[in-house]
């Protein structure tokens, strides 16, 4: 089974400025629900949109 490639290097923004804590800044989901994992962003985030047409040429 191959191993899932993890995706970190989408756009961040903090959730909150006396927090630690952040999100994609594209679809809102926060990075630690995202979890280096593109099928955690949102399905119309267009950031995933265009890391799966990479990947799907590949």
């Amino acid at each position: 089974m191959p191993k899932q490639p993890f995706f970190i290097d989408y756009p961040q923004e903090k959730i909150h400025p006396d927090k630690n804590d952040y999100q994609c800044s594209i679809c809102k989901i926060s990075s630690l629900k995202i979890n280096g994992l593109l099928e955690n962003h949102d399905k119309n985030c267009s950031y995933r949109i265009n890391q799966e047409k990479l990947h799907t040429q590949n």
